[in-house]
């Protein structure tokens, strides 16, 4: 019995990795459109996960909006930098790691991306003049809210494991540059 167990575990295993490789051959993705699909799952939980938020804790919809306004200015900021440099520079994009690690966005090439972009120089503002906001003088007692009450929520946690699942499936997927 214990040998038969064996060879179906066996072959359920290998029929998995056979039908992820010719999922990947039959259905081969750009980069850019790999890295697309990520950002759409990024947006998907930014703006789902704040609107559970906000239901769970109204009277704190203005800092949980400007939250989640700040991590959309940081996936689209992102995305142009993967986008420009696939394009200019596609060996500083390691597109054979986890997709969240493609890009490393140093000063340097920072200032390198928003002299070839006018639009990345513009979202790069953005995004600093809204980390600068200054901190409220509850963020202690609101990040122990958030904890104590959204995180503790099952259809919060729900929204989290769905894009955790998606950003696994997408690191699944081989792209060609």
């Amino acid at each position: 019995m214990p040998f038969t167990r064996s060879r179906t575990l066996t072959s359920v295993v290998a029929l998995t990795v056979v039908g992820f490789s010719q999922h990947s051959l039959a259905n081969p993705v750009t980069c850019s459109e790999k890295y697309n699909q990520y950002v759409q799952a990024q947006v998907t939980w930014q703006q789902e996960s704040a609107a559970r938020a906000v239901q769970l804790l109204p009277e704190h919809t203005d800092r949980i909006h400007l939250y989640r306004d700040v991590q959309l200015t940081a996936i689209e900021r992102r995305k142009l930098a993967v986008d420009i440099s696939l394009e200019k520079f596609p060996d500083r994009v390691e597109t054979w790691g986890s997709i969240n690690r493609w890009i490393e966005l140093s000063p340097e090439f920072e200032a390198e991306l928003a002299k070839l972009s006018p639009e990345f120089e513009q979202l790069t503002k953005k995004y600093q003049q809204q980390i600068a906001q200054p901190a409220s003088e509850n963020d202690a007692t609101f990040s122990q809210t958030f904890r104590r009450t959204v995180t503790a929520d099952a259809d919060f946690m729900q929204l989290m494991d769905d894009f955790n699942v998606k950003s696994r499936e997408l690191n699944t997927l081989a792209c060609q540059k």
